[in-house]
């Protein structure tokens, strides 16, 4: 079990992180927070979860990754973006999801096993967070209902995928701050 001091670090990295990746859609910012997310993550690989947990963050951000980029390949949910590369999802969401998975194992862990807690969890809290973005004009939900519909599909497959396959990896995990 983390500490609680760890869980609660954990939990407000994670929305300073949403704040700034979503921020970070905006030109300017974009490579200042990507290279914040990159830093965040080694400083919790290093002194949170270890490196051997460096594998099964990256299988969780590009599951989340995948299903946004599905998502928006069939129209149901569009991006802000800022680069050449317009046909896949922007980086300021592949950071987002980066900064997403580290709390899969340590705020959210107490959700591994739990899941029709994590499906309901994320059906609802999921398109919560993309209503937040679209208010903040970096994410588009073009059909609305359909959008939304989508996002909750979207979160309620991935919670518990997400938290099973850090459950898998959960060995020589550091439970304390140092």
């Amino acid at each position: 079990m983390y500490s609680k001091k760890l869980i609660i670090f954990n939990f407000i990295g994670f929305q300073i992180l949403w704040w700034a990746c979503i921020l970070s859609a905006k030109p300017q910012l974009s490579w200042a927070v990507l290279g914040l997310v990159v830093v965040l993550t080694c400083v919790h690989l290093h002194w949170v979860e270890g490196w051997k947990q460096t594998l099964p963050l990256l299988i969780t951000t590009l599951i989340g990754c995948i299903l946004d980029q599905f998502g928006y390949y069939m129209g149901w949910v569009d991006f802000e973006f800022h680069s050449l590369f317009t046909a896949y999802i922007p980086l300021w969401m592949i950071a987002l999801w980066l900064a997403f998975s580290m709390t899969v194992n340590v705020s959210m862990r107490w959700l591994q096993g739990k899941n029709t807690l994590a499906v309901l969890l994320g059906a609802v809290f999921g398109p919560l967070a993309y209503v937040g973005a679209q208010q903040l004009q970096v994410v588009t939900l073009p059909f609305d209902t359909l959008s939304l519909i989508w996002v909750a599909v979207e979160w309620a497959v991935a919670m518990p995928i997400l938290l099973w396959v850090r459950q898998q990896f959960n060995h020589d995990v550091n439970m304390e701050l140092p």
